[in-house]
Order: C-alpha cells, then structure tokens, then sequence
C-alpha cells in the first residue's frame, strides 16, 4: 500500500507558506469517495428504500372479481346387489347346532356358486349358549349358532338368488344393499362436473347483467371434492320377500344413487 505523504509549510519568498501537493494512489482517492457514503450510514439510517409498484400488481389490486359456486347433480342407476344371508340354528347341544350350520352352510356355498355369485365370501360364524332365569336362578338352555356368507350379483339377478339361498338353508337374511358400478359413477361424475360449470357460469351472467357489467375473464377455477356416493341400504330400496318359495323369483329393484360436484369461479369483469 503507497503511503500519503505529506510535506510541511515552508515560508515563500515574500514570508507566505507554500503547500507542497498531498500524493495519493487511485485505490486512496476510491476510499475517499466511498468514505462519505459510510458515514452516512453510521448515524443510523434506517428508512427503507421506495421502490416503484410495476403496473402488473396494480393492476391486479384494481381488478374486480365475481366468485361463484356451481352446483351440479346426477343420478346413476344401481346395477350390483351385496346381499348378506345367515343361518341360525337352535339346539339342545353345541355339536347338534354346528353339525345342522356346517350342513346348511355347504349346501348354500354350493347353490351360491352355481348361481355363479361374484366376491363370496363367509363373514362370521358365532355359536352361544342359551340361558333363561327362574326363581332368581340362571339356567342354560340349549345353544345357538350362526353363519353368515356375502355375495354381489346384478340387481335383475337378486330376486332369483334370494329364492335359491332361502330353499337352500338360509333362514336369515342380514343386509342388503344396490351399487353401481365403478364406471357408470365416474361417467356420472363428469356430467356433475359439466353442470356445475354451467350453474356457476348462469349464476355470474345473472348477476354481472343486472348490475350492468361484463364478464371478461376467468381468473380461478376451483373444483370441489365430488362426493362418492354410498350404496343403497335395503330400507332406501324397494324390496318384496315371499313368504313361500313361488315360481317367479323375488322382485328386486335397486333404485339410483346420485353423484354431486361443485365448481367454484373466479370471474373478472
């Protein structure tokens, strides 16, 4: 680093004082420039910088938006029946009961294959002791046992299946429920969806035109969770049981389920 030199006054010819010149290098006379700057901000200025808003955020600050929700909705027709059958035996003996419900049990496994079911499958089997009370004393009574199998077959097809399950043993009939298919409710759903966005498009054009404004543009799109919907339980259903075996099968008819979907817009106008 090149030292500042510095040379003292010396008298003149006429009795004045002289200055010798100071000598500095370039990086010295860059230190002397910035050095104001520095001490400027030694005595604690804290304020922020303004910096120019561009025209694209003020133009989004000066935007008028509408918001919208569309609602849409659509029926799907059941075309699977779940059915859930049982067989409850009473008997004096836990070996009486199980022998009659495996006998039963096989019987039915059989008829329900051959039916050519689909997902068959035993959901649980319980055997329990029986017990009645005299005189303030509790006394056992026999045992009863139960099995339950689960199966789906096409809604035209239930009535025929509940028929042949009950000549083949089941004397329970536990649960019944209509479906439809996979397919027939994402093909639902996207009817729902387009009825949404139209709801939602109607319900802006409504409003924008009685206030005398203009749709211009879409700014956002939100669509809603679309709702899944849950099978039909048999008491949402209409479902006729004979009372005795009869040639015809048992009509069944499974009903529709809906399917729901929301749409929500953001309209600039």
């Amino acid at each position: 680093m090149q030292k500042i030199q510095f040379f003292p006054q010396q008298p003149n010819q006429t009795g004045g004082l002289t200055t010798k010149t100071r000598r500095f290098s370039l990086g010295q006379i860059v230190i002397a420039t910035i050095a104001p700057l520095a001490a400027f901000s030694a005595v604690g200025f804290t304020g922020n910088l303004i910096r120019p808003v561009s025209a694209q955020v003020q133009q989004e600050q000066n935007m008028r938006t509408l918001t919208v929700t569309g609602i849409g909705d659509r029926p799907v027709q059941t075309t699977k029946a779940q059915i859930s059958l049982g067989i409850e035996i009473t008997a004096p003996t836990a070996g009486q009961v199980q022998t009659e419900i495996a006998r039963r049990s096989n019987a039915l496994v059989d008829k329900l294959r051959e039916l050519n079911v689909e997902k068959l499958q035993t959901q649980n089997i319980n055997l329990n002791a029986n017990y009645v009370f005299e005189n303030n004393r509790r006394r056992q009574e026999g045992f009863t046992g139960s099995s339950t199998v689960s199966f789906m077959v096409p809604v035209d097809r239930a009535g025929e299946a509940l028929d042949e399950s009950v000549s083949a043993g089941a004397n329970r009939i536990e649960r019944i429920t209509f479906a439809a298919t996979p397919t027939a409710i994402a093909a639902a759903r996207d009817l729902a969806l387009q009825d949404a966005v139209e709801d939602a498009q109607s319900q802006a054009d409504v409003v924008l035109d009685r206030l005398g404004f203009t749709a211009k543009t879409i700014r956002t799109v939100a669509i809603g969770n679309p709702n899944v919907p849950r099978p039909i339980p048999l008491n949402n259903a209409r479902l006729a049981v004979s009372e005795s075996l009869q040639a015809d099968p048992t009509p069944v008819i499974g009903g529709e389920q809906r399917v729901r979907a929301t749409v929500t817009l953001e309209i600039v106008y």
